[in-house]
């Protein structure tokens, strides 16, 4: 039968990751689909079948995004968990209210809130695991979102087996199907007759990972390798074993380059970093990070190799600062981690400021005054005003603006094109590859219209708003300083 080959694998699968003990305790979390229904019955014919007595919590988030269907779902896992003399956690969230009030994508809002209740389940009941069911199709999934948005090897190794359950939770997440495929959960519910939900947002294209299982896979299967689950799932284990071979090889790198490790600071010996393979050198960075508390959870490429431009940048004291509050300064021949404390945070966003046009708008936050004045141009004069004489003064299409104009500091995921460059770019990494160090980047204002990011002050004005041959009138603007004796005259 295949559900007793299935419980065999399940079984081998826990031992392997030494999860296969008595008396533990579980949180299950369950959506009332297939897999999910399928993890719940095989962890507790396993515990039976064993005499392990696991104690396992049924637990399950309404994300309120569809309606009546959802009720039913929530329902549906309260009764099976009462049939199956297990008890029930459920709590009720409006994803979309949450979205609107704070941003984000709709997917990430509901993964973010979801594992956090995980979490308090796990903390009131006293579980130390967290079980989902994510599959080997999710995991391909999975890897091939990552690549199609520009991954590194810790992204093509997709989903990892057991990890906390977030930054610093001493709770495990814990994946007992990823090894398994969807059409095997599939025939176990029809096997054993298994009762379960069917999410409707599953079968459409609404969310990424919609697209992806129901567009994008289907699509390559039929044009270009029939095979493509398969084939991303052995990228997938390729990366896990380089990436364990980087980590174990950065580990002993990083012991010979410590030159002081404490609780809340680490500093290393940075020329002797630098001496080091570049793939290693990004390895020690990221353990660097990822020992300090809260650290390395939002680390991207980005990050990591501005850290290593920092070490071999030849002036001493300049300092970036990292996700979950980790501050690195470059001092003499050291690189210094440390956690960022509470007076160091960066000063305070730029309150938003309406820019008369034309005319004279004071800011005082930035000591400065924006000069605005609107022109008629001839086609022959544009070349030359595009080679503006300084940064502090910059000509724009005046009918590409789309009015009133503004300036605020920069928010969290603004993105403009910079002047020059193909392709879009986040303000964030901008500032990285512009090497603006972080107390500027917080005085640094963002001149905007109502389709988006104009100027980033002085630095550089949005590709969208350059004058072209055909431009006609133009917007020139001159940011001036009012401290005594500085500023640039127009």
């Amino acid at each position: 039968m295949e559900w007793d080959s299935f419980l065999q694998r399940l079984g081998r699968w826990l031992r392997d990751h030494e999860l296969g003990g008595p008396q533990m305790r579980w949180v299950v979390g369950v959506s009332g689909g297939p897999d999910s229904i399928v993890l719940l019955h095989a962890l507790r014919a396993f515990s039976e079948q064993h005499e392990l007595g696991w104690r396992l919590h049924v637990a399950h988030l309404h994300h309120g995004l569809r309606g009546a269907e959802a009720d039913e779902d929530a329902r549906f896992v309260e009764e099976t968990a009462r049939c199956l003399a297990l008890p029930f956690f459920g709590e009720h969230i409006d994803v979309r209210q949450i979205v609107a009030t704070r941003g984000g994508s709709t997917e990430e809002v509901a993964r973010r809130h979801r594992y956090a209740f995980l979490e308090r389940v796990a903390l009131k009941t006293g579980s130390d695991f967290v079980a989902v069911a994510h599959h080997a199709d999710d995991d391909a999934e999975t890897i091939l979102h990552r690549i199609c948005r520009g991954t590194g090897i810790r992204g093509l190794a997709g989903m990892r087996p057991l990890r906390p359950l977030q930054a610093g939770s001493r709770v495990t997440l814990v994946r007992p199907l990823l090894n398994e495929r969807r059409a095997t959960i599939y025939e176990i519910c029809r096997e054993r007759d298994f009762q379960t939900r069917a999410d409707s947002s599953n079968d459409g294209t609404q969310f990424t990972r919609g697209r992806i299982r129901n567009v994008i896979l289907p699509m390559i299967r039929e044009h270009l390798n029939p095979n493509v689950t398969e084939a991303l799932l052995r990228l997938g284990e390729q990366a896990r074993w380089l990436e364990t071979y980087l980590r174990d090889a950065a580990a002993r790198t990083f012991e010979s380059l410590v030159v002081s490790d404490q609780p809340n600071r680490i500093v290393l010996n940075a020329p002797a970093l630098l001496s080091k393979q570049r793939i290693i050198q990004a390895e020690v960075v990221r353990r660097a990070v990822s020992l300090l508390p809260g650290g390395e959870q939002d680390l991207s490429f980005t990050h990591v190799d501005a850290v290593l431009r920092l070490a071999a940048s030849e002036t001493s004291g300049k300092e970036l600062h990292l996700p979950g509050g980790v501050l690195v300064q470059k001092l003499y021949d050291r690189l210094e981690f440390r956690r960022r404390d509470a007076g160091e945070q960066p000063p305070g966003e730029i309150p938003p400021t309406f820019v008369h046009c034309p005319g004279v708008t004071r800011l005082p936050l930035l000591d400065a005054e924006l000069v605005a004045e609107i022109r008629d141009i001839d086609a022959d004069k544009i070349a030359e005003l595009r080679a503006a004489p300084h940064p502090f003064e910059q000509w724009i299409d005046y009918e590409r603006l789309r009015l009133p104009l503004l300036v605020r500091g920069r928010r969290e995921g603004d993105r403009f094109q910079p002047l020059g460059v193909s392709g879009t770019k986040s303000l964030s990494d901008f500032f990285i590859d512009e090497k603006i160090d972080p107390p500027l980047r917080a005085r640094t204002g963002v001149l905007c219209d109502q389709a988006g990011v104009v100027w980033v002050m002085p630095l550089r004005i949005d590709e969208r708003v350059k004058l072209r041959p055909g431009s006609r009138r133009a917007l020139r603007l001159v940011l001036k300083s009012t401290l005594a004796g500085t500023g640039v005259e127009p």
